[in-house]
């Protein structure tokens, strides 16, 4: 693969997971990973955004990409449940970490959407690891960059992130209002579906805002009474409602603090880890799925590494729903 010489510029290469224990039977994560430099083409990609100027809460998630990192070391390619096997037919490669800049919110965007524009346009699938919530804007907008039309936003939080401003700042509580205010291309309030919204974490001039404008919002409370899969469906049916591409951001605090407290803006009630693996599991294999975010992972406040095992699970997931989605292609 070859992109510009400003993006290979910005690409700083990080070392491939470890082995946790080696065993001849066992086939891990590390062991399938392709060096994207030599590959012709690769079917998912993992890159890294280690920025959280913009966080609103506690800091710390610029450390996520290499706190998930380390715990891909656990991973194996091979998951019982949902009789996934990555181990054949299927190629996964580290762009490695996007060189940010911690004191410029907007030139590390532009330098973001840069990045994954090219690599969205190779027909790659990716994974982005945040970072802050704020970097949502630029990988969405990357993907817009490189389809032809329209695209849905399935997004799993618990803030509504729909904030006009902080002081006038752009802030990880703005991305998805800056996506449907957009001049052009801007995302579609009705292909926008935000789930696991919780606690007492928003305001009422925002959900009425997103009421207003036909924003779909699905409360953990109603997640939790209806039933993942009943919902998931929902929210795809309408992200992929006349769109070309359907984009999936998930910061880690809309999952219930007991399996991630490690984060920005740890909150109770919101998602179980059970229903954020299945939530990503069916949203990979939708044939629209092109991307992925994983942001607000924070190691310096976690438990016992908790929050990165589970944003791991969340990635290893992702990657068995794109291949059953290429699979399913082939036949």
């Amino acid at each position: 693969m070859k992109f510009s010489s400003e993006v290979e510029k910005l690409l700083l290469e990080v070392p491939k997971p470890g082995n946790w224990v080696p065993d001849e039977y066992d086939v891990g994560l590390r062991d399938i990973m392709v060096d994207w430099r030599e590959a012709e083409r690769v079917d998912a990609g993992i890159i890294g955004i280690p920025f959280d100027t913009a966080v609103m809460g506690r800091r710390g998630c610029r450390f996520g990409p290499e706190g998930v990192r380390s715990s891909l070391v656990f991973s194996n390619v091979y998951e019982p449940g949902i009789d996934m096997d990555l181990s054949t037919g299927f190629s996964v490669t580290d762009f490695g970490n996007i060189d940010v800049l911690q004191t410029d919110v907007l030139g590390t965007h532009e330098r973001v959407e840069k990045v994954l524009t090219e690599i969205f346009r190779t027909g790659t699938t990716l994974v982005a690891i945040g970072g802050d919530h704020s970097l949502a804007y630029p990988d969405a907008k990357a993907l817009i960059n490189a389809v032809k039309g329209r695209i849905g936003v399935i997004m799993i939080d618990g803030h509504l992130d729909v904030r006009i401003s902080h002081h006038g700042e752009v802030s990880s509580g703005t991305p998805f209002r800056r996506l449907v205010e957009e001049p052009e291309r801007a995302v579609l309030p009705k292909n926008l579906v935000e789930l696991g919204i919780n606690g007492w974490l928003n305001s009422r001039f925002y959900m009425d805002w997103c009421r207003q404008k036909g924003i779909t919002v699905i409360p953990a409370r109603q997640v939790h009474k209806q039933g993942i899969e009943e919902v998931v469906n929902q929210a795809l049916e309408l992200a992929s409602d006349g769109t070309e591409a359907i984009f999936l951001s998930i910061d880690i605090d809309g999952l219930d603090l007991g399996v991630a407290p490690g984060t920005c803006a740890p909150n109770p009630g919101g998602l179980s880890s059970y229903q954020a693996l299945e939530a990503v599991w069916m949203i990979a294999q939708h044939p629209l799925t092109r991307g992925f975010d994983l942001v607000e992972v924070a190691p310096s406040l976690d438990v016992a590494n908790l929050t990165s095992i589970m944003a791991a699970a969340m990635v290893m997931h992702f990657l068995g729903g794109t291949k059953k989605r290429l699979d399913n292609k082939k036949t």
